[in-house]
């Protein structure tokens, strides 16, 4: 007696040379499902091509079309395909699969992985595509606040600051007991082609919220400016010196092991002052040097204080990159 006449809607993947998902009213072998409109698994669907693309168009396909332009088909079967273009594609629809099935854990492996062996090839073109989609699975995977809690609690915006500090101190103090307060984070990263133009910023969130008038640029005075051990030592000697800044509860470097090993080194040595740990990328361990070695913690990628760090690092990335592309600049303009 509670039924209706509507009937709800599947998501299916078509048996085909090249499969593409349709939504209807079938439930069985049904991928994804039930959904009490047609608007929700569209949406889902259109979120999910900008992670793994697919084309949607009836077989077989003529030519190539906008959302191929787009980067939203690709490989397009509208195209002459070769072997490796046409498993290119049956991996993208079994990527698919799996995020509609929820597993999102996998999926974001796998990009990486194949985001580092483009880079490792020097295959920068197909990184910088993979990058994108991996951004857009995170984007995805962050859970979204109602409207309506900001209507309830005006100042949500600082308590889901407040909750990812307080979260992130609570993981990292079993490693770091002299790690009180996150009021000041501050992230380093070096910039430089090939040893040239070298360059360094130091990124800075303040109470959880990204400070751009706090950031700084360093240029790199080290003999061996390709030498990113080295150039992060020399630029974070130069800023404990300032005491005029304000100082930082938590330093957290863009890299590795091997950016931990400056901690010996540093002068004045901070090591049991100021807490010091390293944000290493493909799956984003945080890193935390012990007299005894080395603490890896990783976290959800959704996890709020994670996701604080990995924008700082991005920004640390950004703002190194500046200055570096503007020394390039005065160079080249030099030699004309």
């Amino acid at each position: 007696m509670s039924k209706d006449d509507k009937t709800p809607y599947h998501i299916h993947l078509t048996r085909e040379k090249f499969p593409r998902p349709l939504i209807n009213h079938q439930s069985r072998l049904a991928v994804a499902g039930p959904f009490l409109n047609r608007r929700l698994p569209s949406r889902i669907l259109r979120w999910f091509r900008t992670v793994t693309p697919f084309c949607s168009l009836p077989r077989p396909v003529k030519r190539p079309c906008l959302y191929s332009h787009l980067g939203l088909c690709r490989p397009c079967p509208g195209d002459v395909l070769s072997p490796p273009q046409i498993l290119d594609y049956r991996k993208n629809i079994a990527r698919l699969r799996r995020l509609l099935k929820g597993d999102f854990i996998s999926v974001n492996r796998q990009l990486e992985t194949a985001m580092s062996t483009a880079s490792k090839n020097q295959n920068y073109e197909s990184a910088a595509l993979l990058r994108d989609r991996l951004t857009a699975l995170n984007y995805l995977q962050h859970p979204p606040s109602s409207p309506d809690l900001y209507l309830q609690n005006p100042n949500l915006l600082h308590d889901l600051r407040s909750e990812a500090l307080a979260s992130l101190i609570q993981i990292l103090n079993p490693c770091l007991p002299y790690l009180k307060s996150l009021k000041r984070i501050e992230m380093y990263d070096v910039s430089h082609l090939r040893g040239g133009s070298a360059t360094a910023a130091m990124a800075v969130a303040v109470d959880g919220r990204i400070s751009h008038r706090d950031y700084r640029h360093f240029t790199v005075r080290t003999p061996d400016s390709a030498d990113d051990v080295a150039s992060l030592l020399g630029i974070l000697n130069r800023r404990l010196k300032r005491t005029d800044w304000p100082a930082p509860d938590l330093i957290v470097l863009d890299g590795g092991k091997p950016q931990l090993s400056i901690l010996k080194n540093l002068d004045p040595n901070p090591y049991n002052l100021i807490p010091i740990l390293a944000l290493a990328k493909r799956i984003e361990t945080l890193i935390i040097p012990s007299p005894v070695g080395f603490t890896e913690i990783n976290l959800p990628r959704y996890h709020p204080g994670l996701q604080l760090l990995i924008r700082l690092r991005d920004e640390a990335h950004r703002f190194s990159r500046r200055l570096h592309h503007l020394h390039r600049k005065r160079e080249f303009l030099s030699e004309i």
